[in-house]
């Protein structure tokens, strides 16, 4: 009877000619402290072949694998030969080498504890030996016993060596541990039980706890921030599973807090360490000698992530097994290092299965980041997520943003910016793509031509075509989504962003005949004032563009794309147009200093700690506030500067010229696809577009409204219209309640823009239902608290106009989150003072 940790044994029917050679003899699919590998020190799955006949058998060209369809997946390498009686550990640790390099065999896969396949075949591909196994307790092996024979136990391990009695099937239960992760008063104890026989022992600095650890007789008494991890032990059983607790005394944070807790040789090792030079290491990332933290290492961790309560407390919300390893390039360098976390079955759940973000449809993530903030880790904390915030509204593939406190093994590690890993799996959980079905580009590797057969064909049209022809450029619409770069290059350009184009790019495309290319924005903390080439008169169109620029940041490779399409006149007329409307909207100062100030508040009383704890950090300056205020500057003074880059770049555009936009009530209007704020004939918005070249200006009513036409600047029923300006001039969009052909909205439900946005008194958001029913509509802020219930109950079908009172809030930034019929829309506010 198979035990409840899924024990299985070997599986084909084809293994008897293989007795006579070689088997897999023992597994260890959940490596914590048993026996680091000789070449990079890690503690990694591991598997072990033994050879129980009396001649040597050659191994050279025969094949392991995780995945019986793939049988040839890593082939052992010539030269490798099992003698009579002997072992072999193979370590199935993903690194995919072996001699001379090396001085052990690693494999291209990894073991999963939660247990699968593992096969051995020949040179001909013939089945040698496979074994299936379930889950797997840390540090207790799974092996033949004895060796060669047809029974499996779990076992003390013994790589490389025979393998010793059988432990029972079943290991122990957990330690029972009577306080649960989270935040107590001094004085409390917490009490472990086990079951009968069996001895509980435990460490507080984050280690797993071993035999001999200390063992568990009375309660403790918490007086101080603790980090428990327990398990059971007793003769002849396997260990249990370990237990971890984070157990805080006297901490406070108006931020959400996560707790890392893993063993500390993992991270300060100067054999094993991933934070440390150490004496293991490798160069790279603007280190010439070798530097433990270069090695992509990953250590076990157990994470816990604590959402503030909105009245001075926290909440446990997620609790589980994962992975940790540095994250980041250059910034490695630093005393504090950004982390990257990976949720895996073999440490427990394969996901993240929690909404970290209220802006983001997201429920699941694979992968997340807790960035120090890199280079602006010097000054801010909080650019890059800043300039990702105020850029939401276009249409780009950006990272949600999240300031939170770490505790690393109890001590206060700082603040660290919690963000979504721009991956494969990003695309997969903001879209309905798998993971395997998209291809992407990284600029680690420089010019990306020659790494994409379908990216090689964008640039083969860009290298022959005239891209003022229609079908040409119609190949290139083809291949890329030119709207949303289009939007790219303006996020890009008007945060002038001092690290790229030739560095900080990934793009993706699915993996079909019509898969269009979409790039990533992310790592911006060269923008908004962050270094030398990102100051607020910085041309950063001309860096762009330049066919001849440096190594860093602007190979001619890098500009190439950009050159090229802007001698288009219509993506050239669309860019420096849509560039115009988001200067005068998304990026308007005050807008743009309001998600500043709110950002800012968000972790101001956190700094001091955080400076405390990290002296060198935000030292470029004479204080934090000055820092910060360069960004302010940025803001204040940016778009007059670019406005002139705009036109000194392209001889079209002879300067600028406002035109007075409004609509009647029941629409908007929207300006190369950016809605305008809400205005009436009667108070117009002012918006400054370029002169001498087209805006495309749209007419868009509400639901239950039409439109009628236009006045103005265009006279005409045509709902849009190509606008040249020479001169000031107004426009006015004229709408009517529907008639009868109105067309009838799809089932469902949207939520509006808030307007106006940004706001000192009464906002508006419009929530549409195409049928009566539930409508819950709240407004939290950033840290993820609800600030207000707006609405909640049965709703009318319709459009439904909810006031928002902004005087009763402090300044800052809102999310709207409202969810009906199944659906779940946000729309973001910005409150200034």
């Amino acid at each position: 009877m198979l035990s409840r940790l899924g024990l299985l044994v070997v599986a084909l029917a084809a293994l008897a000619p293989a007795r006579a050679q070689v088997v897999v003899n023992e597994l260890l699919a959940s490596n914590d402290a048993t026996l680091a590998d000789p070449d990079y020190g890690e503690f990694g799955d591991w598997l072990e072949l033994h050879n129980p006949t009396a001649d040597a058998v050659d191994l050279g060209g025969y094949f392991l694998t995780d995945d019986l369809e793939e049988p040839d997946r890593w082939r052992i390498p010539d030269g490798t030969v099992l003698g009579p009686g002997a072992f072999l550990v193979v370590w199935t640790d993903d690194y995919d080498v072996g001699p001379p390099e090396t001085a052990a065999l690693h494999t291209d896969f990894k073991l999963s504890g939660g247990g699968e396949t593992v096969g051995l075949f020949d040179p001909a591909g013939a089945v040698v030996d496979t074994v299936t196994f379930g889950d797997q307790a840390t540090d207790v092996s799974f092996g033949r016993y004895p060796d060669g024979a047809d029974a499996w136990r779990f076992a003390t391990p013994t790589p490389g060596g025979p393998n010793a009695e059988a432990v029972s099937d079943a290991p122990l239960d957990a330690p029972a541990v009577s306080l649960a992760s989270g935040f107590y008063d001094g004085g409390e104890s917490v009490e472990l039980g086990a079951e009968a026989g069996a001895t509980i022992r435990y460490t507080l600095d984050g280690s797993p706890p071993t035999e001999a650890s200390p063992a568990y007789e009375e309660p403790l008494t918490l007086d101080a921030t603790t980090v428990l991890r327990a398990a059971a032990f007793a003769p002849d059983r396997a260990p249990s599973a370990p237990v971890a607790r984070t157990l805080f005394v006297g901490e406070a944070s108006t931020l959400p807090v996560i707790s890392l807790v893993t063993d500390p040789a993992g991270f300060f090792s100067d054999t094993t360490g991933i934070y440390v030079e150490g004496t293991n290491g490798i160069p790279g990332r603007c280190r010439e000698i070798p530097v433990n933290w270069n090695q992509d290492w990953e250590r076990e961790t157990q994470v816990t992530f604590f959402e503030p309560d909105g009245m001075g407390g926290h909440t446990l919300a997620l609790d589980q097994g994962a992975g940790v390893a540095i994250f980041g390039g250059c910034s490695r360098i630093y005393p504090q290092k950004s982390l990257e976390l990976h949720a895996r079955s073999e440490y427990g759940a394969s996901d993240f299965a929690y909404r970290f973000f209220d802006d983001v449809d997201v429920e699941s993530f694979d992968d997340l980041v807790l960035r120090s903030s890199a280079q602006d880790w010097w000054r801010t904390l909080f650019r890059d997520g800043m300039i990702q915030t105020v850029v939401r509204p276009l249409d780009i593939d950006d990272q949600a943003y999240r300031p939170t406190v770490v505790f690393l093994n109890g001590t206060y590690w700082g603040i660290h910016n919690l963000r979504e890993k721009m991956n494969e799996d990003w695309v997969a959980g903001h879209t309905d793509l798998d993971d395997g079905d998209v291809e992407l580009i990284d600029s680690d590797k420089g010019d990306p031509r020659g790494l994409s057969e379908h990216y090689d064909g964008l640039l083969a049209v860009l290298d022959t075509g005239d891209l003022n022809d229609p079908a040409t450029f119609a190949e290139v619409e083809a291949r890329m989504d030119v709207d949303s770069y289009l939007d790219y290059l303006i996020a890009e350009i008007y945060s002038a962003n001092g690290d790229w184009p030739g560095n900080n790019v990934k793009l993706w495309r699915p993996r079909t005949p019509a898969g269009r290319w979409r790039w990533m924005l992310y790592d911006l903390d060269f923008g908004f004032g962050g270094n030398g080439n990102s100051q607020t008169d910085s041309n950063t169109l001309a860096l762009a563009t330049d066919p001849n620029g440096p190594e860093w940041p602007n190979p001619p490779w890098s500009t190439y794309l950009n050159r090229r399409l802007f001698e288009n006149d219509g993506f050239r007329h669309a860019f420096v147009q849509r560039l115009a409307a988001h200067m005068t909207t998304t990026f308007e100062s005050a807008r743009v200093v309001g998600v500043i100030d709110s950002l800012q508040a968000n972790i101001a009383t956190e700094i001091p700690r955080h400076k405390a704890r990290w002296p060198q950090s935000i030292s470029f300056g004479p204080s934090w506030e000055s820092l910060v205020d360069v960004m302010r500057s940025f803001a204040r003074g940016r778009a007059v500067k670019v406005r002139g880059h705009v036109t000194d770049q392209f001889d079209d555009v002879s300067g600028s010229a406002r035109l007075w936009v409004s609509a009647s009530e029941g629409g908007r209007v929207t300006a190369e696809g950016v809605p305008m704020p809400r205005a009436t004939p009667d108070d117009p918005f002012g918006a400054v577009f370029f002169r001498d070249v087209p805006v495309r200006l749209a007419a868009v009513p509400d639901s239950g409204y039409v439109f009628t036409g236009w006045s103005g600047l265009a006279t005409t029923e045509a709902d849009t219209v190509r606008a040249v300006l020479t001169e000031t001039a107004s426009l006015t969009a004229h709408f009517a309640v529907g008639t009868a052909a109105e067309e009838t909205p799809a089932p469902g439900a949207t939520l509006s823009a808030v307007y106006p946005n940004p706001t000192r008194g009464t906002a508006t958001v419009e929530a549409t239902l195409s049928r009566p029913g539930p409508l819950s509509v709240r407004l939290v802020d950033l840290l993820g608290r609800e600030v207000a219930t707006l609405v909640d109950g049965r709703s009318a079908a319709g459009t439904r106009r909810i006031p928002i009172d902004a005087d009763a809030l402090p300044g800052g930034i809102y999310v709207v989150v409202m969810e009906a019929e199944g659906v779940r829309e946000t729309s973001r506010l910005v409150v200034v003072r």
